[in-house]
């Protein structure tokens, strides 16, 4: 079962069958009415208010891993989302389908965009038979419906069978999926491994990056949560690195240790070891991203002449700390 998040002072979403709104602290979100008779809408008031609330969230996020998600229609079938997303993609804030629900969970930044940029780089300057994707629509359950931050997948590997296609196109699934979080927190990117990992997708490889607000003193928390599809527990990350300017509050660890029941020895790095990130290759910053996973399913095999990707998460802390100074 998805646990959805948002606000823990506000319950932001309504039966569809009459328009509500609902008053938080410090915003009203409302829902909309779905019809069966009538096409899926969301108004810009509408989205604009999830946006805005969603920028409020970011800077409490850190010290709050108590959150309830930001909902703005519910009942929704996985169709009239699709037709609804072929028709208005150019949205203020990023939204999702899950078990029904439209959920609005991300604003887009530049710092965003600018390691799911780094990311893909270093994936195709490794091996150029990977091909990657930038915000690639993916049904993973009945009538769930996630649009990815990057996709990677091999060259050669064979088209869905029909009727398990990832979307329009018909291509297969990408073997390794990134989501980066700015608004979006640690408990919402941590939910997406179970769709990701469904029976009817066959994602090898889930990557988040989460980027925590800046603090008083200019320092950042940044975290990378490996997920693994062979895993025996494979909606629980196997690795955790810190790799920001500053350890993450304690409010993350403890959600990540008692609630998703991450054992304390996987999450290494800043706050967790001696060494700083503070420059590139150093061996406790550099993510394994295993190679049979990458290439599972490729017509030509797993190149053998690679042991597997290795991203150097200073990298991703440079840019973001350089666009942010």
């Amino acid at each position: 079962m998805t646990t959805l998040y948002g606000d823990s002072n506000s319950n932001l979403y309504s039966n569809v069958s009459t328009s509500a709104s609902f008053t938080t602290q410090s915003s009203t979100v409302s829902t909309v009415s779905t019809s069966s008779h009538m096409p899926l809408r969301l108004s810009k008031k509408l989205l604009n208010q999830a946006r805005d609330r969603l920028l409020a969230l970011q800077e409490k996020l850190e010290v709050d891993e108590d959150t309830k998600p930001i909902i703005i229609a519910e009942n929704v079938s996985l169709g009239d989302y699709i037709k609804y997303r072929k028709t208005d993609r150019k949205l203020p804030v990023r939204i999702r389908l899950v078990d029904g629900k439209i959920l609005a969970y991300e604003v887009p930044l530049t710092s965003h965009g600018a390691v799911v940029g780094r990311i893909s780089k270093m994936v195709v300057v490794w091996n150029n038979q990977l091909d990657c994707a930038y915000e690639e629509d993916l049904i993973v359950g009945l009538n769930s419906y996630y649009t990815a931050d990057l996709t990677i997948r091999p060259q050669g590997l064979p088209r869905a069978p029909a009727g398990q296609e990832p979307n329009s196109d018909g291509n297969a699934y990408p073997t390794m999926v990134v989501e980066v979080g700015n608004s979006e927190p640690v408990p919402s990117l941590h939910d997406l491994s179970a769709g990701y990992f469904s029976p009817r997708t066959t994602i090898q490889i889930y990557l988040a990056i989460k980027l925590f607000p800046i603090r008083q003193n200019g320092t950042r928390a940044m975290l990378a949560l490996r997920y693994l599809r062979t895993n025996h527990n494979n909606t629980v990350p196997d690795i955790i690195i810190s790799f920001g300017t500053a350890s993450p509050h304690s409010s993350t660890i403890e959600f990540l240790t008692n609630v998703v029941g991450v054992p304390p020895a996987n999450i290494t790095g800043v706050g967790f070891s001696a060494t700083a990130c503070n420059t590139p290759g150093l061996p406790d910053y550099r993510l394994h991203i295993p190679v049979i996973e990458l290439f599972n399913g490729a017509s030509g095999g797993v190149p053998g002449a690679f042991n597997g990707l290795y991203l150097d998460l200073w990298e991703l802390q440079n840019i973001v700390l350089t666009l942010t100074r």
